[in-house]
């Protein structure tokens, strides 16, 4: 408390008004107090005048004799210490009683004579402070003595010691001044007190204001004190109530905000009107790599681009830029002022895109555009060219003739081809093709494309390798589609695998999986291109100086992904690469859930129904089996085939197999 200054000041103040106050009471006291006790013993001499003049007008009338005269007048002496003088019309003492005239107050009393003989109407002449000798004084009342026709005959004059006075007014001050000294500590101890009262709820409002700058929303005052000091608290207790639901809905507000702008997956900065760095999120960090920000050269380096905030702010137009990086990354940045409703600018913010994306879709249209054109324009123009000299019947030797309907009908199932594969695309994509789940004997798959593959691949001089250590377990797949990507994928390697080269086929269980692998040994894939390997018409070789319409790897791609599965690709720049597809093993008693979740039977032939009887790689890999695509139900019921039935639908799978490979 004693730290307050406020109370220091107030209990200061208090006291000087107090001690001041005390002062001037207690000097006024001693100044007056003297005049005040004289004027009540001049009326208390009165009576004595009044008789004393009565007796001295009868004896100056000759109404009684002088031995009466002074026998009555020493009676009318008014104390011990008074004196009273009879003076005749010329001011000479007629008589005295206790004199305490000495020569000083010869001189006195002429001078209350002439004043009581110059006094108008024969009033009284009062003197309270008459000097009768160095050490003392008296009190003088005197009055003049007229006969009946109105002639002055003298005068009475009673003179009073004033020691009486100066005793008493003395003892009195002593009074005064000892209860001033004990009244004074009393009155510190209530002004203290007092002060105290009134600085003890301002103190409390001082530490809730204090509380409340910290964000102390929850402090409350006593709103019951009287007068305007409760008022206050009762204002800072609305006050605080308001400033809290305020705070907290522009903290609600402020973390929304914030949480959008950390969701954004584009960068935002704003800076103020002295160029600070206010706001930015984690998606412009992520773009400039910057990892601790203080200031805005900590976030962006670049002073170009502050450069056009600044332009921004001054100007007050909005600019947008394009800003290369990098790694071929490209930002889009848009810069606009921040205007309040006075058209007052506040500061700048910047929205930072990252075109990097869609620049490379961009790019991707623009070669599928000119890859399709390509692609149709190329087979149309080489057969009208064959064509146009047929139908002017140039082309006159029959074996010529012959030869260029081999090379038109070549480039029409060229066109065909990607027409198809195309469609096949489009269907692929939209969800319209359909995919039947059967139980698939991976062994034999892939050694009857390794036996349809072996002649092509030999005849261009590279050698194809079945890589399969041990039998694997059958799969749950479409048999068809698989096939259709291991062609897609070995007719690739072919085309990279130089004369010399090998071509692996292998087949691994992996526990859940079933993993069939395509390795070749040819010039390899670069690291960039890796990631866009699997687009429409994208090709490592730009200059299309290898065969194919660029959409195989998209079509298997997609047809991996719409059973279900998944295809990888590994590949090393000189040595070679390797694709890779899961397949899902089969399990006895089950149903498959499609990559839709839509539930196919997994028997794709009657014949297929039959008690299965486990290789040795389902024994060993017995507590795989059983995977998360799938749900056990109970075994439908089996009829009995007639054998010639299930031959017969035997050679027919047989001959479709066949019809297939002779597709190829």
């Amino acid at each position: 408390m004693l730290k307050s200054v406020f109370f220091r000041r107030l209990v200061i103040m208090l006291s000087v008004a107090m001690l001041i106050a005390a002062a001037v009471m207690l000097g006024g006291y001693v100044f007056l107090s003297k005049d005040v006790y004289a004027d009540i013993k001049l009326d208390e001499l009165h009576p004595s005048l009044d008789a004393a003049e009565q007796l001295a007008k009868e004896y100056m009338a000759g109404e009684i004799d002088k031995d009466v005269f002074e026998r009555l007048a020493a009676k009318l002496l008014p104390s011990n210490t008074g004196t009273v003088l009879y003076l005749d019309a010329e001011g000479n003492t007629l008589f005295y009683v206790d004199s305490l005239l000495n020569t000083d107050a010869e001189g006195a009393k002429k001078l209350l004579y002439e004043q009581i003989a110059s006094a108008e109407n024969g009033a009284d002449v009062k003197q309270n402070r008459l000097r009768m000798k160095e050490d003392s004084s008296a009190l003088a009342l005197g009055c003049p003595i007229f006969d009946d026709d109105g002639n002055i005959l003298g005068a009475v004059v009673m003179l009073s010691s004033l020691k009486l006075v100066t005793n008493a007014t003395g003892r009195m001050s002593m009074l005064v001044l000892m209860l001033t000294t004990i009244a004074i500590p009393i009155a510190l101890i209530a002004i203290v007190w007092r002060a105290k009262n009134i600085v003890d709820p301002i103190r409390r409002m001082n530490d809730a204001a204090k509380a409340m700058a910290k964000g102390d929303f929850d402090i409350r005052l006593d709103e019951d004190i009287p007068g305007e000091v409760g008022e206050l608290a009762g204002s800072l207790n609305n006050l605080c109530a308001e400033l809290d639901h305020t705070i907290r809905q522009l903290s609600s507000e402020k973390g929304q905000l914030d949480q959008l702008l950390q969701s954004l997956t584009d960068g935002v900065v704003a800076i103020d009107e002295h160029g600070t760095l206010i706001h930015y999120n984690s998606a412009i960090m992520r773009m400039f790599g910057a990892v601790s920000v203080s200031k805005r050269e900590e976030l962006i380096p670049d002073e170009k681009v502050w450069k056009v905030f600044d332009e921004v702010f001054n100007s007050g137009k909005p600019q947008t830029i394009t800003y290369p990086m990098a790694g071929d990354k490209v930002l889009w940045i848009t810069i606009s002022p921040v205007v309040t409703s006075s058209r007052e600018r506040t500061g700048v913010v910047g929205l930072f895109k990252d075109m990097t994306e869609m620049e490379r879709v961009e790019k991707l249209r623009r070669d599928y555009v000119a890859n399709v054109s390509h692609e149709l324009r190329t087979p149309l123009t080489a057969v009208r060219g064959l064509l146009e000299p047929l139908a002017d019947g140039m082309v006159k030797d029959e074996a010529d003739r012959q030869r260029y309907y081999r090379i038109m009908l070549h480039e029409v199932l060229r066109l065909s081809r990607l027409i198809t594969d195309m469609m096949m695309l489009s269907r692929l994509q939209s969800g319209t093709e359909y995919m039947e789940i059967t139980r698939v004997d991976v062994n034999e798959l892939v050694q009857d494309i390794a036996s349809a593959y072996s002649s092509t691949l030999a005849d261009k001089g590279v050698n194809l390798v079945l890589d399969c250590p041990r039998p694997v377990p059958d799969a749950m797949t479409d048999p068809d589609r698989i096939e259709q990507v291991l062609v897609i994928l070995l007719d690739n390697a072919s085309r990279y695998t130089p004369k010399g080269g090998t071509i692996t086929i292998s087949a691994r269980n992996a526990k859940e999986k079933i993993q069939l692998s395509v390795t070749d040994t040819g010039c390899g894939i670069p690291e960039s291109d890796l990631p866009h390997i699997f687009e429409r018409f994208y090709k490592v070789d730009k200059s299309h100086s290898e065969g194919g319409t660029g959409l195989g790897l998209s079509i298997a791609q997609f047809i991996m992904e719409k059973l279900g599965e998944t295809i990888s690709v590994e590949s090393e720049v000189g040595k070679g690469t390797r694709f890779t597809l899961t397949l899902q093993r089969y399990v006895r008693n089950a149903i498959a859930l499609g990559p839709a979740g839509e539930k196919h039977t997994r028997y794709g032939d009657d014949d297929e129904k039959d008690e299965y009887v486990p290789n040795d790689a389902d024994i060993q890999d017995d507590d795989d089996v059983v995977d998360a695509h799938y749900e056990v139900i109970e075994q439908p019921q089996k009829a009995e085939k007639p054998q010639k039935a299930e031959k017969t639908q035997k050679a027919e799978k047989t001959q479709n197999k066949a019809e297939r490979q002779g597709k190829r």
